[in-house]
């Protein structure tokens, strides 16, 4: 069976139906593993309309938040911070982009982030990428799949879950 690896951002879908919207697209897709790809997955804005909102889809103490959402329904959650854009207020993404483009002996964090990835996939996990941006075109999602896919069989696919 040829691998996929799967994109989504959640802020795609309204602030209120974030939850369950992620988690349908997700089981719809048969993803096991969750990597969260947020450079910092706990906003410190507590609007439920903030991009990083609400605070289901944030990193919380207890039973609250986006681990036991997800674990309710069976998937596996992973932060890796390593995979996070440093600047994510730079649209040309320079640090991401030149970081991606250095060879892994580099040491750059994002070189770890990827081999744990490249790792999950031919384990054979399903793996879903997340961020809360909603357009893959304009997301550090698009340059970090796209650098993941390099270091994967060259049968491996690519899919985003919005669209």
């Amino acid at each position: 069976m040829t691998p996929t690896v799967f994109t989504v951002g959640y802020a795609k879908w309204p602030a209120a139906q974030r939850p369950e919207k992620l988690f349908a697209a997700l089981k719809g897709a048969g993803v096991e593993l969750l990597v969260d790809i947020r450079h910092s997955p706990c906003s410190s804005a507590l609007d439920p309309d903030n991009t990083y909102g609400p605070k289901a889809m944030n990193l919380q103490a207890g039973d609250a938040g986006i681990v036991p959402l997800l674990a309710r329904g069976g998937i596996d959650y992973l932060w890796a911070v390593e995979l996070g854009n440093p600047q994510k207020n730079d649209p040309a993404m320079r640090v991401l982009q030149e970081h991606l483009a250095a060879p892994p002996e580099s040491g750059w964090p994002v070189a770890r982030g990827l081999a744990l990835v490249k790792g999950l996939v031919l384990a054979g996990k399903t793996v879903a990428l997340m961020c809360a941006c909603a357009k893959f075109a304009d997301c550090h999602r698009k340059p970090v799949v796209e650098a993941l896919l390099k270091t994967l069989p060259d049968d491996t696919h690519h899919r985003d879950l919005n669209g």
